[in-house]
């Protein structure tokens, strides 16, 4: 019977250009936060999606430090190796979008490029609503928060409070597997490395209830039209042409009035890390020059 990676094999283990520590909010709460590149370099801060933990950004952790960035990525609360509080209030949005102004203050950002993956999205979208001078340029990858998430009313329903109690059983190594093919344009790029790295967090009983929870108390509405012409910054909108969880999600993104949608045909919801030279290319493009003019590619490999 295959285990779960101790939390020792966890990316980035083995990895020596990742710096790793552990950081202390106010709330006491502590968040894994990984960093790589050049100290001196221009910050970007990026953040990942539900159920997800910092293996999604390996690819992009090493494309941005080429370019001379200084990337750091963190694990949400409830994720990964931050720690996994059990409150009624602690997955609602607010919450989430404290977390990551406060890893900024404790890291010390005052303004960063933000990247969010999908729930990730939702929360960058929304920091940069609240904290506009924090925020210069912002990457939305497979963003929740700009059209409706079906999957998230049907899992909402398939998890109902009392499979908290059966936390550690749930979920099995395979339904992991099958819920990363999905999230795959092309599963036949899904490694068993990247299963056991997704799975690994759930040897936590707490993370169960903490994705759970998020199902719960988030807002996974899409933001209305008017918030969206409210952004300030320059954005880059990516979006999968193979995404099963995000579609339609042009129309919205076209009201940021300073944006760049760029589809990739043949991507998936998890295209950053499927399809990873195609992303990492136009997000560096995006981060240096402020702009891409290709509006639809092809994703290969």
């Amino acid at each position: 019977m295959r285990r779960r990676l101790a939390p020792a094999a966890m990316y980035p283990a083995g990895v020596a250009s990742v710096r790793t520590r552990m950081v202390a909010l106010e709330s006491g709460l502590r968040f894994r936060v990984l960093e790589t590149g050049a100290v001196a370099g221009p910050p970007v801060v990026l953040i990942h999606g539900w159920g997800a933990c910092v293996y999604t950004f390996r690819f992009a952790f090493e494309a941005l430090a080429r370019a001379g960035y200084r990337a750091l990525a963190f694990d949400l609360r409830g994720h990964g190796l931050s720690d996994k509080p059990v409150g009624r209030h602690d997955y609602e949005t607010r919450a989430l979008i404290g977390d990551l102004r406060e890893v900024m203050d404790r890291c010390g950002l005052e303004r960063a490029d933000i990247l969010g993956h999908s729930l990730g999205g939702s929360i960058a979208l929304r920091f940069a609503l609240v904290h506009p001078a924090r925020v210069r340029r912002l990457v939305l990858v497979a963003p929740v928060g700009l059209t409706t998430v079906p999957l998230h009313t049907i899992a909402h329903l398939l998890t109902p409070r009392f499979t908290e109690r059966l936390a550690w059983y749930l979920p099995p190594r395979w339904v992991t597997a099958f819920l990363l093919r999905g999230a795959y344009g092309d599963g036949r790029r899904l490694t068993d490395r990247t299963i056991d790295e997704y799975w690994a967090p759930s040897q936590f009983d707490e993370y169960y209830v903490a994705v759970r929870r998020l199902l719960e108390r988030f807002d996974w509405q899409p933001l209305p039209l008017r918030e969206l012409a409210k952004v300030r910054q320059r954005t880059l909108v990516m979006l999968g042409g193979a995404d099963r969880l995000i579609r339609g999600g042009e129309g919205a993104a076209n009201m940021i009035p300073d944006v760049s949608v760029v589809s990739l045909d043949g991507a998936g919801h998890l295209g950053i890390e499927e399809c990873p030279d195609e992303f990492n290319d136009a997000i560096v493009r995006f981060l240096k020059d402020g702009k891409i003019s290709v509006a639809t590619s092809a994703a290969t490999g």
